[in-house]
């Protein structure tokens, strides 16, 4: 009996350390901040992971200036510049960020390049203006992908099978569900 109790309780523990969060169940959560992860799902499908790579794309602001992800200089946050644009960043851990008021966001933890200091991730916001590279489809691309498919259906290239399915993969993309 000790050690199914004991098996039992280290599974649990287990389990509460951490897991994979999806957009929709972060959104859900009543307490944010008490959700441990080490990996995460987008709203636009992509998992991100300890220990993946996030390649920085373009800057969102005027200013050739990043809005979604900046530096982490002992506890004081830096918008970072274009010179960043291209970079391949690991990472290291995930935070929850943000305030009851305010909303809370995940992000994604990094190093630098000169490995100094911390690069913070805001991923939503960050696939949305297209500061990191992405495989996840936005909504826009979904709707093109959709028109294609429906063009390849109409030419007797493909099934409507075919047709059916990828409409089902990316309803929920064009519908933001």
């Amino acid at each position: 009996m000790k050690k199914v109790l004991f098996v039992l309780g280290l599974f649990s523990v287990l389990q509460s350390f951490a897991q994979t969060v999806t957009y929709k169940e972060f959104e859900a959560s009543e307490n944010p901040k008490k959700v441990k992860l080490d990996a995460y799902q987008a709203e636009n499908g992509q998992i991100f992971k300890i220990g993946d790579k996030i390649t920085i794309g373009n800057p969102s602001m005027r200013s050739d200036q990043y809005l979604h992800v900046v530096r982490n200089d002992l506890g004081s946050l830096k918008r970072i510049s274009v010179s960043m644009k291209g970079f391949k960043a690991e990472i290291k851990k995930f935070r929850i960020y943000g305030k009851k008021r305010t909303g809370y966001s995940v992000m994604a933890v990094t190093k630098t390049p000169d490995g100094l200091s911390n690069l913070w991730i805001e991923i939503e916001g960050a696939i949305k203006d297209g500061e990191i590279e992405t495989t996840g489809l936005n909504r826009e691309e979904a709707i093109a992908k959709l028109k294609e498919t429906k063009d390849l259906l109409d030419l007797g290239m493909i099934s409507k099978e075919e047709y059916e399915k990828i409409k089902k993969e990316l309803t929920p993309i064009i519908m933001k569900k």
